[in-house]
């Protein structure tokens, strides 16, 4: 476990709770989701929260905008064809990554394609590696993520009277991956 000042940077886990940890040490929080210095846009714009890359004046960076990038990278990771560049090229997140993308573009690609239920399996499930694609509890996990983060779990999350609603989206969303997690552990796969 690494400490910095007051804050446990892996929340207590160990190599025993976790297959693994992802950490972005330039943008990471304090244990208690503080941080005075998160009011900027960085990133690769195919992976960023379209929050973020709209014109809009940022106040704060949150969790809840990381989630959206990590679900983005999920989206990536299971959609990667390593045998077939082309093949992978057409695919949808990929298709992002083309340089004369604006902004804009991506903002509505991915808004169409993660806010709505029917978009998301035709345009983004399709194009998953068979692995991913058969894997019925992952392709619900992923599901109830998208549904969390842009479907109408997204607002009713956003209505809620909590502190920092973007943290709570957070959390609901790692109870989900954890949840997906457990039972596979418990299955033995």
């Amino acid at each position: 476990m690494v400490l910095i000042k007051g804050t446990e940077l892996t929340g207590g886990l160990t190599n025993k709770d976790r297959c693994g940890t992802i950490v972005d040490w330039n943008l990471c929080f304090t244990a208690d989701g503080q941080s005075s210095n998160r009011s900027f846009r960085s990133g690769t714009p195919a992976f960023m929260a379209p929050a973020l890359l709209r014109d809009k004046i940022l106040t704060r960076r949150t969790l809840g905008h990381d989630m959206e990038s990590f679900f983005a990278v999920i989206i990536w990771m299971t959609s990667f064809d390593y045998s077939n560049d082309d093949a992978f090229l057409d695919k949808p997140l990929a298709a992002l990554l083309d340089d004369t993308k604006s902004t804009t573009d991506i903002v509505n690609a991915k808004l169409v394609w993660f806010r709505f239920d029917w978009e998301f399996k035709t345009q983004i499930i399709q194009h998953f590696q068979p692995l991913y694609q058969k894997h019925i509890r992952f392709v619900n996990c992923i599901s109830n993520l998208r549904e969390i983060l842009y479907g109408s779990g997204r607002l009713r999350s956003e209505q809620r009277a909590a502190a920092d609603p973007e943290e709570d989206l957070f959390r609901t969303c790692m109870k989900k991956i954890d949840d997906y997690f457990e039972k596979k552990k418990k299955e033995g796969l």
